[in-house]
């Protein structure tokens, strides 16, 4: 690209030539983009990784209601509102956070909509942060609405402005499926661009009476009241729609064949198409971007053209059961595996597999690695290195002091799963968010242990989920220990903000609107709540005793903000490992990142010994001063 091919655009999605306005964004920001060109009204949704920067992003144009809600499905239920009041909107989230939303999604899709209404979903294939890998891809087959599936930023930008279109004309919910190379990746994209839909297809009847999304609001009970004798007659418009969805699968345009050499084949979606397209450019290619329905006629042509086609897809087998289902058998997952994410080597190894390369005509990989180390061997070489909390995280004392008590743990998800690893061990469970006060009731009701069970959760997951469970706690008669980790953001997507903290992306930035967490708890009626600086570990954990000695349901509350969001602290203090420690390693065992071994000490004839040293990386949080019992770890005057 020379430097008089585009305009680069600003941030806000100006330019200051009509010419065509270029930029370089992650697909993430240009989703947000292609929804602000959409002329989005309300975007809501609940951060998540890899789908976090994408309402942030979209605040910035200024534009729309932006708003963090305080889970999915709250955030997917405001959205309907605004479509049934004929207005634009976009629900945010990843993979996992489409199964909160769920319930409201699967009636959703046989009410339809009035404004357009995207669902962006942002899988997490490989798990690089997530508890799960499951194939969002399922949804739109189970919910049997239109799914979108981009392979760049510019497919972000442009598929998200068509899906509103393609949302109002077939009276459905669109799903936009990312992942996280889509969502992080960074490429070209042309705000000029966008993808057009005016194929020779037909509109659904359902929605032939296409109504403008600047009308005021009707009532209109027979298309929203889903008891059962509308709720039926919603149903069987649904699967009806499906019909004239094929037909824009098939003739919209979205869907493409490529055709190169007409002995090889790839049907493919997504970052896949750009991992075969650079291993194998020569080939014949099927790229599915309107995923769902499949489009039939489309995969009839391209087999009937093209000889060896194979199927490429990350996780499940989607493509391929479809394909079947058409009476085609085509071999894919044969080759490529259905676990983890797909990258350039394994799309070759599998493209070998599948006979591929065979012929000599056929152009290959970019470039040979043998000029290279091999990347296994230098990861083989590397010291091992698991995750830890931050130097001078507040959750660090509550889970040393747990680890001390030797009480079952019911965790959650958030940066303080780590608590879970190495040296602290202090959590035995992280299967969904919101899951830990349940959790601990139900291990406190096996009796399957002698102690007091505890629960624990960040302030951004007691919002989300663990309110109604404590509610039911305390409804019950449950007897457990509820912990609450308020460091006053929700941290592990990137510090956002939550009901906690009283800000949120389109309001003003003061806390006028902040939630008390004691407040709600003393609510609910529990009388017994503790509020600890988890600073002083001394205190945390006579509390900690305390609280687990009790034989009631009670609660104890952390009160440290984040030492990185909304910005980095340092307390102005350093400490020291003084002369005489002779190495016992009690500070090490707290996993501070910030104390390191170094030189070694010959102790009375015995083997040499690793001593500890604190680095320039301590923020003086004082942790490490507390549990050093022999007064080695002092302030550095």
């Amino acid at each position: 690209m020379t430097a008089n091919s585009c305009n680069i655009i600003n941030i806000d999605g100006s330019s200051n030539s009509d010419a065509k306005a270029s930029a370089l964004m992650t697909g993430n920001e240009a989703v947000a983009s292609g929804a602000n060109k959409a002329g989005v009204y309300i975007a809501v949704g609940y951060p998540g990784t890899p789908s976090s920067e994408i309402l942030p992003f979209l605040a910035k144009f200024k534009s729309a209601i932006v708003n963090w809600s305080i889970n999915e499905k709250t955030a997917l239920e405001i959205a309907i509102g605004a479509s049934i009041g004929f207005k634009r909107s976009i629900f945010t989230t990843k993979h996992v956070g489409l199964n909160v939303a769920s319930d409201p999604l699967m009636t959703l899709a046989i009410t339809g909509v009035r404004g357009g209404l995207v669902v962006v979903t942002a899988d997490d294939p490989g798990m690089h942060s997530s508890q799960n890998e499951q194939d969002n891809r399922l949804y739109a087959k189970f919910a049997k609405i239109a799914m979108l599936e981009p392979s760049d930023s510019q497919e972000c930008f442009s598929f998200t402005a068509a899906a509103f279109d393609i949302s109002e004309k077939f009276d459905t919910p669109v799903i936009l499926r990312t992942t996280t190379r889509i969502s992080h990746s960074r490429s070209i994209v042309s705000i000029q661009d966008i993808t057009q839909t005016e194929g020779n297809f037909n509109l659904s009847p359902s929605n032939s009476d296409y109504i403008s999304k600047n009308k005021s609001y009707i009532k209109d009970i027979e298309k929203f009241v889903m008891v059962p004798i509308y709720a039926k007659k919603r149903h069987k418009s649904a699967i009806e729609r499906l019909k004239y969805l094929a037909d824009f699968s098939n003739n919209s345009g979205i869907n493409k064949i490529e055709y190169g050499s007409l002995d090889f084949g790839i049907i493919t979606s997504g970052i896949s198409y750009q991992y075969a397209k650079e291993i194998i450019p020569s080939a014949s290619f099927l790229k599915l971007s309107f995923s769902y329905p499949i489009p039939d006629i489309l995969v009839r042509e391209f087999v009937k053209n093209v000889r060896n086609v194979v199927i490429i897809e990350e996780l499940e087998p989607f493509i391929q059961n479809e394909i079947s289902s058409l009476g085609i058998n085509l071999k894919g997952k044969e080759y490529f595996p259905r676990d983890g994410e797909l990258n350039l080597d394994l799309v070759e190894q599998g493209l070998s597999g599948a006979g591929f390369f065979k012929n000599k005509n056929t152009n290959t990989r970019r470039f040979n690695f043998n000029m290279f180390d091999d990347p296994e061997n230098i990861q083989e070489s590397l010291p091992p290195r698991l995750p830890a909390l931050c130097s001078g995280c507040p959750h660090t004392s509550v889970f040393y002091a747990l680890k001390k008590l030797k009480v079952p743990v019911m965790g959650d998800i958030g940066c303080y799963t780590l608590g879970a690893l190495p040296p602290l061990n202090a959590m035995d469970s992280c299967i969904s968010m919101g899951l830990a006060f349940g959790a601990a009731q139900g291990l406190s009701l096996s009796k399957s242990s002698t102690k007091k069970t505890v629960g624990i959760m960040g302030d951004s997951t007691f919002f989300h989920s663990g309110i109604t469970s404590l509610i039911d706690a305390k409804y019950n008669s449950a007897c457990f220990t509820a912990v609450i980790l308020d460091n006053a953001t929700t941290a592990m997507t990137g510090g956002q903000d939550h009901p906690g903290t009283g800000r949120n992306l389109s309001l003003d930035q003061s806390f006028s609107n902040k939630i008390d967490i004691k407040k709600i708890i003393e609510g609910i009626g529990i009388d017994e709540i503790y509020t600890i600086d988890p600073y002083d570990y001394n205190e945390t954990y006579k509390t900690l005793k305390k609280a687990l000695q009790s034989d009631k349901l009670n609660v104890v509350i952390t009160n440290r903000p984040c030492v990185l969001y909304p910005k980095k602290l340092n307390y102005g203090k350093k400490f020291e490992i003084i002369k005489g420690c002779l190495g016992c390693d009690l500070c090490l065992q707290i996993g501070c990142p910030s104390i390191l071994t170094s030189y070694t000490l010959n102790i009375s004839g015995n083997s040499n010994k690793k001593l500890p040293f604190i680095d320039e990386s301590c923020i003086g949080c004082s942790i490490c001063k507390d549990i050093c019992v022999f007064n080695f770890i002092d302030e550095i005057k």
